[in-house]
């Protein structure tokens, strides 16, 4: 029986809003139609009389009144036309009056759906809508403003949406402010006890809207943050290089070199971060092939030629190769660390502007929000003295008894007066 209900409550809504629709579009059809037949009329007629070879007309005197002129006449048929599509128009108004009837309206402006309707919520991701079945509606006092109850609805077809039959899975019900629902373009469909909607957006019929205006805004927050981390580890560098130096000048190379291999990196790294498109990274499945992980074996290349062809080893192996001093091995991987100082600098400011804006924004709400409880308050006391010194609406009994007395003596009196005078 709810079934049954629902979908004819459902039914009928949806009748009269498409004749609602249909019977306005066809309405602006006619009204298009009947001027465009009108315009050209009156074009005929100017250009027949422009060039009809008749005598002129007797000039009026004052006795005899002058003939309708071509402008008057003109100017009646467009009165004439301005009155027929008044008419339209009321009957237009009067047919979405009555299908609005006994439509809810929120404070704001918004249209509360009714028990049974179909309706798009909003989904997980973004460009995405949730479809369900409204089962509530509710008006909440203290935000002025409706709450509205629903049952989501699983998709069980392409575009077609019902209940959940299973008995072990409960149906998922939710609320949401009226202000963030939509009426969905659904059909019934008896068959299958579902519904067909036309208008419900997913992530993968539905294109991704990008803001081009962002995007510039974006990219230029982005090249200004690169050249800001590649300068601030230049300059790291070349300041620990020369501190070094003055203890130890090989250690200083080395560490010279690891920050080399740390700006390279940076480099690297951004070029790769440019080339993510909407397909994603090209090497995103092998990280081991990123370009980016040239620059620590530029490295270690660049420590075995210096202690190869320089000096400064310890001594060399079987196989020739050079044996490094830990402590050049040390500044070599500090320095290609360097580039870790600034990015960590820069995300701690901005996690902490995030927070002072959050602070800021939790602040100005708690003080808005308690302008608005103020405001409420008083209108509450407001009408609550109206409607308590109204013995009709008061609630408490003694005082509904009290004010029906001072009225009868109220009006005693002024019959009093009135026969005195």
């Amino acid at each position: 029986e709810l079934n049954d209900s629902l979908k004819k409550i459902g039914d009928e809504r949806s009748q009269s809003l498409d004749s609602a629709i249909n019977d306005e579009a066809k309405a602006k059809e006619m009204a298009a139609e009947a001027a465009r037949q009108r315009v050209e009329e009156l074009k005929e007629k100017a250009k027949n009389s422009a060039f009809a070879n008749k005598p002129p007309a007797p000039r009026p005197n004052a006795e005899e009144p002058a003939g309708m002129s071509f402008m008057s006449k003109a100017l009646e048929d467009t009165e004439e036309e301005k009155a027929a599509q008044r008419i339209v128009d009321e009957e237009q108004a009067a047919k979405r009056a009555k299908a609005m009837e006994g439509v809810e309206i929120d404070p704001r402006g918004f249209i509360v759906p009714q028990i049974g309707d179909i309706v798009l919520c909003p989904g997980k991701w973004a460009n995405e809508d949730m479809v369900a079945l409204v089962e509530s509606t509710q008006f909440v006092d203290a935000r002025m403003s409706w709450n509205i109850d629903v049952i989501e609805l699983n998709p069980v077809g392409p575009g077609i949406y019902g209940r959940s039959s299973s008995a072990w899975r409960k149906p998922i019900k939710r609320w949401f402010d009226v202000s963030e629902i939509r009426p969905a373009r659904a059909e019934y469909v008896d068959d299958q006890d579902a519904w067909r909607v036309e208008n419900a957006r997913d992530m993968i019929n539905t294109p991704v809207v990008v803001n081009e205006t962002a995007r510039e805004i974006g990219l230029e927050e982005y090249g200004a943050l690169k050249a800001k981390l590649v300068t601030d580890t230049a300059l790291l560098g070349l300041g620990g290089s020369v501190a070094i130096a003055a203890f130890d000048q090989g250690t200083a190379v080395c560490f010279g070199l690891g920050s080399l291999a740390s700006i390279a990196y940076i480099g690297l790294l951004a070029s790769q971060v440019e080339e993510v498109g909407p397909g994603g990274a090209p090497n995103a499945g092998l990280p081991l092939l990123s370009p980016r992980f040239l620059a620590p074996l530029a490295l270690f290349v660049a420590i075995f030629v210096k202690f190869t062809y320089f000096g400064g080893a310890t001594g060399f192996t079987e196989g020739g190769v050079p044996k490094v001093p830990p402590k050049d091995i040390a500044a070599a991987g500090v320095g290609f660390l360097v580039y870790k100082i600034p990015l960590l600098l820069e995300s701690t400011k901005q996690v902490y502007l995030t927070l002072d804006d959050a602070g800021d924004a939790v602040e100005s709400g708690i003080g808005e929000g308690y302008k608005q409880w103020q405001g409420r308050v008083k209108d509450n006391f407001a009408e609550a003295r109206v409607r308590e010194s109204n013995p009709s609406t008061t609630w408490n009994p003694f005082t509904k008894i009290r004010l029906t007395v001072e009225e009868q003596y109220k009006k005693e009196q002024e019959e009093k007066e009135k026969n005195q005078d």
